[in-house]
C-alpha cells in the first residue's frame, strides 16, 4: 500500500528561481501599450526546459507562478485569433 501511494506523489518543483531569473530581465506589464515580449505559457516552460532540461514543471506550475509574481495576460492587440499571452516588459 505505501508503495502505491509513493509512485502516486509526483516531485515537487519549486520553480521559485526560474520565475526570479525572468525577474531579472522583465517585470510584469500592466497594459499591452508598455509591453515589450509576449510569451504564451507553453513558451514559458519551452524557455525553461531549453535551460534546464531535467525540470519536471507543469504548465499549470508556471501558470500560477506567473500569476503570484504579478504577471498578467491579454490577447495581443491586432491579433487574427484568439490567443493569450503574458505581458512582460523588459527592465
Amino acid at each position: 500500500m505505501k508503495q502505491e501511494k509513493e509512485q502516486e506523489e509526483q516531485p515537487i518543483t519549486d520553480i521559485s528561481i526560474y520565475i526570479a531569473a525572468l525577474s531579472a530581465t522583465y517585470r510584469p506589464a500592466s497594459t499591452p501599450a508598455e509591453t515589450t515580449h509576449f510569451f504564451s505559457t507553453p513558451e514559458v516552460v519551452d524557455a525553461i526546459k531549453n535551460i534546464d532540461p531535467s525540470s519536471k514543471i507543469s504548465v499549470e506550475q508556471v501558470f500560477s507562478a506567473l500569476r503570484d509574481a504579478g504577471f498578467q495576460f491579454c490577447n495581443r492587440p491586432g491579433a487574427q485569433g484568439l490567443e493569450f499571452k503574458w505581458m512582460f516588459r523588459e527592465i
